[in-house]
């Protein structure tokens, strides 16, 4: 017997529409839950309830493809000890297969902990106006009150931050190994539990990475061993090696688009060397020519309304040419114009 069909026994008991058998199988639950403790964490009421249900089945002579049969027999008055067991029964089903809501935990410290246990993305607001969109299964710590010449969080696992704006409190991510430090902009950093290796991608603005001083709440920077990352960039700190790499995001997006408006592409007998010149702008990224005999090649084309990728297989297939990416920079090769 599963639980669903256990739920479905037990609607029927309440009912008073339980067959002798059946009410035979609530009862020895109630028996066997008045065997153990009743005040217990979460983590063993989960734990007893495999223990009870493996002995309900033995006691019961139930199987798992064994579906109760009904018989008809007169059912006795309905007592106050089974709504007692009834009631225990509804609570831990409820708390075994209800979706688990986020926890915020208050700390001793003035700060707090929000565990984010769903699966979705949940946004956290902090006190400076700062918002932090929490992946699932991911953890925030985070003061309920930043101090006066910095602001500073603790992640584990994955969270898109947009940071209100105050060079004179510089915002600090702590997640693994490493520190992303910025002054107001947007980014993701993952940072998955279990795993030493962390990703930052910036969205808006500029953040330095590094790596954490091994001295106790020591946030300088190692000059030695860190990288400033710019919109549609991101960096891997590999741990094992305790090295940074750097690469362009999946997907670049328009970092300045105009006022109001998107950016736009429409050019006409345009030379090759203007066109890149307006997406390097557009995308904050590095386009280089591996022949300088293409910047003068005349382009005419509407690239408005394509991403980054798409925009480049038409520049490449109108020069007859090809690019690749090297770190974060996008060389373009080809034959040329005639």
């Amino acid at each position: 017997m599963d639980r669903r069909t256990f739920a479905f026994l037990l609607k029927k008991y309440l009912k008073g529409e339980a067959t002798e058998r059946e009410r035979l199988i609530v009862e020895q639950w109630y028996a066997l839950i008045d065997e153990g403790p009743r005040t217990l964490h979460p983590a063993e009421w989960e734990a007893l309830e495999q223990r009870l249900w493996a002995k309900l089945e033995n006691k019961a002579g139930l199987s798992a493809e064994e579906p109760s049969r009904p018989l008809l027999l007169k059912i006795k008055p309905f007592i106050p000890y089974a709504a007692a067991a009834c009631a225990s029964i509804v609570l831990l089903i409820v708390y075994t297969l209800w979706p688990q809501k986020p926890t915020l935990a208050p700390l001793d410290n003035g700060q707090a902990l929000m565990i984010n246990k769903e699966n979705k993305v949940l946004t956290v607001s902090l006190e400076d106006g700062s918002k932090v969109m929490l992946g699932p299964q991911s953890q925030l710590r985070y003061p309920k009150k930043f101090a006066k010449d910095h602001r500073e969080v603790d992640l584990i696992g994955e969270a898109f931050f947009e940071i209100s704006e105050n060079p004179q409190r510089p915002f600090f991510v702590n997640a693994g190994k490493i520190t992303t430090k910025v002054l107001g902009t947007s980014f993701r950093v993952k940072a998955p539990q279990g795993q030493a290796d962390v990703e930052v991608s910036v969205k808006t603005g500029k953040v330095s990475v590094y790596e954490k001083n091994k001295k106790q709440g020591d946030n300088s920077i190692k000059k030695s061993n860190g990288v400033i990352l710019s919109p549609n960039h991101q960096v891997t700190f590999m741990a094992d090696r305790a090295i940074f790499v750097t690469e362009l995001v999946e997907q670049p997006v328009p970092v300045s688009p105009e006022e109001g408006q998107g950016p736009h592409f429409d050019f006409d007998d345009t030379p090759l060397a203007e066109v890149l010149r307006v997406l390097e702008n557009t995308y904050s990224i590095d386009l280089e020519l591996e022949r300088k005999a293409l910047k003068d090649c005349p382009l005419t084309a509407n690239l408005t309304n394509k991403g980054l990728y798409a925009q480049l297989d038409l520049i490449c297939a109108a020069i007859q040419g090809s690019y690749e990416l090297k770190g974060t920079t996008i060389l373009i090769n080809g034959k040329g114009c005639d």
